[in-house]
């Protein structure tokens, strides 16, 4: 990442992808070389240490060989290979009835850079519209924390394929403010037919509000700092259905406060790599999946792309497909 500067686009391609895998690779030596360590002290102490040969080793060694080979294989597997995650929701009874049923698809976390290219994101377009959506959802990072892949390899227009009844909606996430480049990143997605909300809403065929909300870190990135809530919503019909589309899913009592009906979520990717999720389950309320909160209805999707590793244990690429009701 310091050299791309001096180095060829495919040189730095291949670092970013060979220092990618051997990170989650890293992770899992952590944890297994003490669970080995264990194992060799006690096989050491007991009596079938007079046994021991050097076979024992190299078949240990051999043994975590494919562990990893097959972590790798498996992981990329999850990574490149999406699926539809489909829910039914309905709305509190006492809003105002929606025209119709909506058929909303939502991604979140596709992080277009070096790793997650033009191929992906095609593909990705391709298995959207193939839902029939009636409204898209890109709930933040769009891009991994670097706008030059994004730029060079001209990203922006494959979000013009998209196709829905009434249009595709999209936040910012902290990726995307970790460019630096929010406002051009605003401006090729709304060039290519892509409404970014930034603390902002707009009234979708004159039933349902979508909400979108910078991310928390905004104030890190900038000098700006996220609007509430209660102050984006105070002035709408609160008898019509309300939709907010907030990248980090830490503030749904937020939304719960705010009367909103549903919280689309990205940004754990469900841990993306096994035992992370142990570790995302602790750190919210709800880390992946649906929640139902009093009238509040929560949405998780652990993402489309990947961050770091291209790699998946515990965790699939996925794209959700909402019947709203």
């Amino acid at each position: 990442m310091l050299l791309n500067k001096f180095i060829s686009p495919n040189l730095t391609n291949f670092l970013y992808l060979s220092g990618s895998y051997w990170m989650g690779l890293l992770m899992y030596t952590l944890l297994t070389f003490p669970i080995i360590g264990i194992i060799n002290i006690i096989v050491s102490k007991s009596h079938l240490s007079n046994n021991l040969t050097d076979k024992y080793y190299i078949y240990q060694t051999l043994l975590i060989t494919i562990i990893f080979i097959i972590i790798t294989i498996v992981g990329s597997f999850n990574a490149k290979s999406s699926y539809v995650k489909s829910f039914d929701i309905d709305i509190d009874i006492d809003k105002q009835a929606l025209k119709e049923p909506i058929n909303v698809v939502m991604v979140s976390d596709i992080h277009l850079g070096n790793i997650i290219k033009n191929k992906r994101l095609s593909n990705m377009v391709k298995e959207i519209n193939d839902l029939n959506p009636d409204i898209v959802i890109i709930a933040g990072d769009i891009i991994d924390s670097d706008i030059k892949p994004f730029l060079a390899n001209n990203m922006g227009i494959e979000f013009s394929k998209i196709k829905s009844t009434y249009g595709t909606y999209a936040v910012l996430g902290n990726h995307d403010l970790m460019t630096k480049a929010e406002n051009q990143i605003v401006n090729i997605l709304e060039e290519n037919s892509v409404k970014v909300l930034r603390d902002e809403s707009i009234l979708i065929n004159d039933s349902l509000y979508i909400i979108g909300r910078d991310d928390i870190t905004i104030n890190r990135f900038s000098e700006n700092d996220r609007a509430s809530l209660l102050d984006l919503t105070h002035n709408l019909d609160n008898s019509k259905a309300m939709i907010v589309i907030d990248h980090n899913p830490k503030y749904i009592d937020e939304s719960l406060n705010a009367n909103i009906d549903l919280q689309l979520s990205g940004h754990t990717h469900k841990g993306q790599i096994t035992p992370g999720n142990l570790v995302t389950n602790k750190m919210f309320e709800i880390d992946y999946g649906y929640l139902k909160k009093d009238n509040l209805n929560v949405v998780v999707s652990s993402g489309y792309g990947t961050w770091g590793p291209p790699i998946r244990i515990g965790s699939r690429s996925e794209i959700v497909q909402m019947n709203l009701h």
